[in-house]
């Protein structure tokens, strides 16, 4: 296990320095927003994100250390594994299950970018410890911690609810209900609730706005587009690995190590069920992963393997990392370049004021580059939560705009008869408006 720590903390170290030099994404700094301004709950999501980076501010002066408590977080779901597969599979298959998280597109590189994906990772398998712990040994202990875990993952990401069929399934189809302690159930309900208190009780305040947005979110769809399972299968394959992917389905799983099927294969099943309804974003079944990596363990091949997946992943992470110092890479993805092109027009925000912004990601990102407060301008795109804070209506009789050239405005600008100017063309992509009433 010396080998083990050893490999756990030089890559954390590895992660904490590449968090503090990579710009924080549009998605990050909208989560940063949120930290702003604290609340139990948000429409978009739970605030466990925005807690994360509420704490981070302790590092905000060094770079984009702001990161560092989520990063720290998820590095230590890597520790949670450590303890769960230790008395249950030998060494050399630990060793080999680390380097398939540490190199996994969302579990390794991607788990330094802050998202709820972190959080609910982190007390998903923390539920997972817990629960193996209380049909192992029985401990009032263990059922209450497993409450908590799963009442903090509910502040965390609504997905942490798969725990509960997919824990129910395993119980019903292994019969392991005479290890259940019904006492325990009980205590693991009410701590459940009490710690996903914030949560709910947002929701009763807000007439449920962020359960009824995650649902039409997954399942919004009256038809059918076979795009939405294909791409769905195909980009499970890619993120896993073609050849882990293969393996986790061929695996020979012990008996004592069958609880890795319900929870690996569970969510992923569930997901695809849900393409048939919707457009599945990529990293949903995140859950998921740690679990399949394992069973991919018990095939014969795996450690052969590893090579190619290292390798694979590796050369991808290498170019992305390598944008950090050749600004010509950025323009290979978007998704690279965009940090970039909103470091550079957030000084706009020290020239304009007050100053808007057509999306919730531009607005986030020029205010966490500036440190000037920026607003999404109200009803200018899909409702977020700039569209809950009084700001975003201006209120005196001349505001400013930067928008994409592509972005409309909103209806009521011409219905309060807003009169517009263009002040420059930033780029080709952005323009700066200027907007006055009498």
């Amino acid at each position: 296990m010396k080998d083990l720590r050893r490999i756990w903390g030089i890559s954390l170290l590895v992660k904490l320095v590449l968090a503090a030099l990579i710009p924080l994404s549009a998605d990050e700094a909208y989560y940063w927003v949120w930290a702003q301004r604290p609340q139990l709950s948000y429409f978009d999501h739970p605030p466990m994100v925005s807690w994360l980076f509420y704490i981070g501010h302790i590092f905000e002066p060094y770079m984009n250390a702001v990161r560092w408590p989520a990063v720290f977080m998820g590095h230590c779901m890597i520790g949670l594994w450590f303890f769960i597969l230790k008395d249950r599979v030998d060494f050399a298959k630990i060793k080999v299950w680390t380097y398939l998280v540490l190199f996994s597109p969302l579990l390794g590189f991607g788990s330094l970018i802050v998202t709820p994906d972190l959080p609910v990772l982190f007390f998903w398998s923390l539920a997972i410890a817990l629960a193996l712990k209380a049909l192992e040994e029985k401990s009032l202990r263990a059922y209450l911690g497993l409450g908590v875990a799963l009442g903090l993952g509910f502040c965390s990401k609504y997905h942490i609810v798969l725990f509960v069929p997919c824990l129910l399934v395993y119980l019903f189809a292994e019969k392991k209900w005479r290890e259940v302690r019904w006492l325990g159930v009980l205590a693991t309900v009410i701590s459940g609730l009490l710690f996903s208190a914030p949560v709910i009780l947002w929701n009763v305040q807000n007439g449920f706005a962020s359960f009824e947005f995650q649902l039409k979110h997954g399942l919004e769809k009256s038809s059918y587009n076979p795009e939405w399972t294909l791409s769905y299968v195909l980009g499970q394959v890619l993120i896993l690995f073609p050849l882990i992917f293969w393996a986790a389905l061929r695996a020979k799983v012990p008996t004592k190590m069958r609880w890795l099927l319900y929870f690996g294969w569970g969510p992923l099943l569930f997901f695809l069920l849900t393409s048939f309804r919707a457009l599945v974003e990529a990293n949903w079944p995140i859950i998921a992963y740690p679990a399949v990596l394992a069973l991919a363990l018990f095939y014969s091949r795996t450690q052969k393997w590893l090579k190619y997946y290292v390798g694979f992943w590796g050369l991808i992470y290498a170019i992305v990392i390598a944008t950090l110092f050749t600004p010509a890479l950025r323009n290979l993805n978007d998704k690279v370049q965009e940090p970039y092109a909103f470091q550079e027009l957030s000084s706009i925000a020290h020239e304009y004021s007050p100053l808007y912004a057509s999306s919730y990601q531009m607005a986030s990102s020029i205010w966490y580059f500036s440190k000037v407060p920026t607003f999404k301008l109200k009803n200018i795109s899909r409702f977020d939560f700039f569209d809950t804070l009084p700001e975003a209506t201006p209120s005196g009789n001349k505001f400013y705009l930067v928008k994409r050239e592509r972005n409309g405005l909103p209806k009521w600008i011409s219905e309060q008869q807003w009169q517009m100017k263009e002040i420059k063309k930033i780029s080709p992509d952005f323009v700066l408006l200027e907007f006055t009433r009498p």
